[in-house]
């Protein structure tokens, strides 16, 4: 089933880039023509045929994630369109099944995208997970920041620096909380699409210790990353950035989780934070997510009673055992009429499995059903950080 949607050819590849300028509304220009087909050789890229037009397409992007320690393979599912004439039929549905499909015959464990609304996405399996902090100074109000250390150097440098930082932006804890790992491919991908300045720090040993990467926009000088390992290199890339306070009238930064650093203000009204729901996600081979999950403490038996509309290989009645760091995990029943402790969708367990949502906390809203004690303790042992992602994958659907 699922190559009949493949797309392979050279005639595919053009016609879905001429859906794709339509459905963005974009226009064709050498730049743009680069990174898309830059990125789409990388992708596994789905669409639907009406008398020999493409009037539904999608990729999902081979990739992979940092969790807690744990390297899991996830897809970025993008680039969701229908052709007008051919909106509400069912077509970009039907393809987004077929991707899961593939990814999960393929033991890809995750996915992730951006959703045009949460609502539709929701009936494939996927939930809000990810979140961001806008913040918003205006120059006048920058904080004066005086480094007690200038031993080290900045450096400035166009998208060629983003090779420079990829292995210090991989060993930060929190890019390490369901993270993108940046392969080389993606890094070049980058460059191609965005016009991005780097700023990096390096102490007095030349060791990378804290970046930037940023846009000067017209009047706003917007922050992308703002990644730091010392108290030295904050210090000094927030002089850094305070440099350029005569040169814009405002500075943003859009933090990689809900977090925001009014506290590190004296005068915390003059930031303006919006916390903004990000990206969805959701669990696709339950059995490789649970077996290799960072559990914090062992766990009694517990039965959990999972359903999966999409994916009938993670619904059903499934037993799970940590003890002396070792996991069991054992689908006992396909159906979910058998006794569990827990009831509960694949969208639950992926929200209290990320820490974004508690368990306790979907309990007392209704969203899951099952013995309180059980819950308390399987809760106990989920991470309790939220996840934190700096990437996007944007869909829409006409």
């Amino acid at each position: 089933m699922t190559t009949d949607y493949r797309l392979t050819s050279d005639a595919d590849r053009e016609a879905f880039y001429q859906l794709y300028q339509y459905a963005f509304n974009n226009h064709d220009t050498p730049a743009r023509r680069r990174f898309f087909m830059d990125r789409y050789q990388h992708g596994w890229i789905y669409g639907r045929h009406d008398h020999g037009q493409l009037v539904s397409g999608l990729y999902s992007l081979p990739l992979a994630v940092n969790f807690h320690g744990v390297t899991y393979r996830m897809n970025g599912i993008g680039d969701v369109m229908s052709a007008p004439e051919y909106a509400g039929q069912g077509g970009a549905g039907q393809l987004l099944t077929t991707a899961l499909t593939e990814m999960a015959a393929n033991h890809v464990t995750l996915s992730y995208l951006a959703p045009f609304a949460y609502g539709y996405y929701r009936r494939f399996g996927y939930e809000h997970v990810f979140d961001h902090a806008h913040q918003v100074m205006a120059a006048p109000d920058l904080p004066r920041v005086k480094p007690t250390d200038w031993s080290g150097t900045i450096t400035r440098y166009g998208n060629d620096g983003l090779a420079q930082i990829n292995d210090f932006y991989a060993r930060q804890p929190q890019n390490q909380r369901g993270g993108l790992i940046r392969p080389a491919w993606w890094q070049h991908y980058l460059t191609l699409k965005h016009h991005w300045s780097v700023a990096i720090y390096r102490n007095a040993a030349a060791n990378i210790e804290g970046y930037l990467i940023y846009e000067r926009q017209a009047t706003n000088f917007a922050i992308q990353e703002w990644v730091t390992s010392t108290p030295t290199a904050f210090e000094r890339l927030a002089n850094f950035i305070t440099k350029h306070g005569t040169t814009f009238e405002t500075f943003s930064y859009d933090s990689p989780s809900a977090t925001n650093g009014l506290d590190l203000l004296a005068d915390p009204y003059r930031l303006k934070v919006t916390v903004q729901p990000y990206m969805m996600a959701r669990i696709v081979d339950l059995y490789d997510f649970i077996k290799r999950y960072p559990f914090l403490t062992d766990i009694q038996p517990i039965r959990l009673a999972v359903s999966d509309a999409t994916l009938p290989a993670n619904q059903g009645i499934w037993s799970l055992t940590r003890h002396n760091g070792q996991v069991t995990l054992n689908r006992v029943s396909d159906q979910l009429t058998g006794p569990a402790d827990i009831q509960l969708t694949i969208q639950q367990l992926t929200t209290a499995c990320f820490g974004t949502q508690s368990l306790a906390r979907a309990y007392q809203h209704g969203l899951i059903t099952g013995d309180v004690n059980a819950i308390n303790r399987l809760d106990t042992s989920l991470v309790k950080e939220r996840p934190a992602l700096f990437h996007y994958f944007y869909v829409i659907i006409l």
